[in-house]
């Protein structure tokens, strides 16, 4: 790391309450707010945002990689666990507004507070909100795009607004499914690879 890297590193960090060995923050506009502990050998991208309020906390694990746009927005908690990757404009919120039952202006509407969590080895897709109270288990993924409200188990593949379970990581059927998917992206013109065209028919002698 360049003495300049280093120094913007220790500039960032003295907002936090702890930074591990090795995290490096590589990007501009990085915003923290209260009480939040990074570990060893992460790497923080720019324009994110990690806020707490009212007490809450986050605890981020080692070698966590946070994407460009990451916003963390916590009353409660947040924990990001070791090898994690949080890919751009991803947010994690564990507080939200409760809209149903009210007719009052949206700031004076109840609020759901719950703590997020995110297992180790963990992927979450560019895009993805994450909502109060879930759990994503150890090395699940969550593909770009999705809401996630609903606790995700350990190894399971996710998509949607909102997200449900289409995989798992270990079901072999997930690479034949997988595979059909490229074929038929080809086909259309989505950007796979296409099948190869059937050889010309040599002239008869």
């Amino acid at each position: 790391m360049s003495l300049s890297d280093r120094l913007y590193t220790w500039w960032i960090a003295r907002h936090c309450r702890k930074v591990g060995p090795g995290t490096r923050f590589v990007g501009a506009n990085i915003e923290i707010k209260g009480r939040v502990e990074i570990g060893a050998r992460c790497e923080i991208g720019g324009n994110v945002g990690m806020r707490t309020h009212k007490g809450g906390s986050i605890r981020i694990g080692d070698e966590v990689f946070i994407s460009d746009y990451v916003l963390l927005q916590v009353n409660d908690t947040v924990e990001i666990g070791n090898g994690a990757y949080l890919g751009p404009y991803v947010v994690l919120r564990d507080t939200n507004h409760t809209f149903t039952g009210t007719d009052q202006h949206w700031r004076y509407t109840p609020v759901d507070t719950r703590p997020i969590r995110i297992g180790a080895n963990a992927y979450i897709g560019s895009s993805t909100y994450v909502l109060p109270g879930v759990t994503v288990g150890e090395g699940a993924v969550i593909a770009p795009g999705s809401i996630v409200n609903r606790d995700v188990g350990p190894l399971e593949v996710w998509a949607g607004a909102p997200a449900i379970r289409v995989a798992h990581r270990t079901d072999p059927s997930v690479t034949t499914t997988l595979s059909r998917y490229r074929e038929l992206a080809g086909l259309f013109g989505f950007g796979a690879a296409s099948p190869a065209a059937p050889a010309e028919p040599e002239p008869a002698p």
